[in-house]
């Protein structure tokens, strides 16, 4: 009997051990390390201007996304994990979460903007359609934030993110002017989900204010995966 016992709890041990943890894993801070690159769309004759700075553990993006004249409609402001030229920003690996969700902790003063996004890149990432892009594909999904003056975990599940998302709108459900149809993550189209070997292998995060003409203000401190 005692044998069967061990026999039993050594089974239990290499099934716990090969379960992920239910706590989430911790991908990036907003304490100065890495660095945070801001960019808006007058780079492609759009209005919109904003800023990021730290403060007191966390990372304060603020601006207005304004109309692009010539698209006539929101253009974008975004901020951007800054790669070290020698030594890349290495991230843990979230692959365990593929099921699961990317979690923010952030607040905001302005709520009822909502054209807040957030996108990762990975290695091994492709498009499903070839073409002309302004950057390197990258996953990205839209994101709420609630009212209230205190710090929000934000649950974003991976399967509402999409690799084909437009340039004009930010979105995965839009039709580009050039009659391009973009898909969104589902069972149909799996081609455009993440997948677990992207978790494993992060390269960087962005956060965006995109798509809608506002101001905004968001205040983040930590960006991870987890249930």
């Amino acid at each position: 009997m005692l044998s069967v016992l061990i026999l039993l709890s050594s089974h239990a041990l290499t099934l716990a051990q090969q379960l992920p943890e239910d706590k989430p894993i911790k991908l990036i801070s907003f304490d100065g390390h890495p660095s945070w690159t801001v960019m808006n769309d007058p780079v492609m004759g759009g209005q919109s201007h904003s800023a990021y700075h730290q403060e007191a553990g966390s990372g304060i993006f603020s601006g207005v996304c304004a109309i692009v004249p010539f698209l006539k409609a929101p253009g974008f402001c975004k901020i951007a994990s800054k790669q070290g030229l020698f030594k890349p920003t290495q991230f843990p690996d979230a692959s365990s979460f593929i099921g699961g969700a990317l979690h923010v902790e952030v607040r905001s003063t302005t709520p009822d903007y909502d054209g807040f996004k957030i996108a990762f890149a990975a290695k091994n990432t492709t498009r499903p359609r070839p073409g002309m892009h302004h950057a390197a594909p990258s996953f990205k999904a839209d994101f709420r934030v609630p009212s209230g003056s205190q710090f929000t975990n934000v649950r974003i599940p991976f399967s509402k993110f999409s690799v084909d998302w437009s340039e004009f709108t930010g979105e995965c459900d839009t039709k580009d002017p050039t009659g391009e149809q973009h898909l969104c993550c589902s069972a149909a189209h799996p081609e455009v989900c993440p997948q677990d070997y992207h978790l494993r292998q992060l390269l960087g995060f962005e956060v965006w204010a995109e798509g809608k003409e506002g101001k905004f203000q968001l205040e983040l401190q930590r960006i991870s995966a987890g249930p």
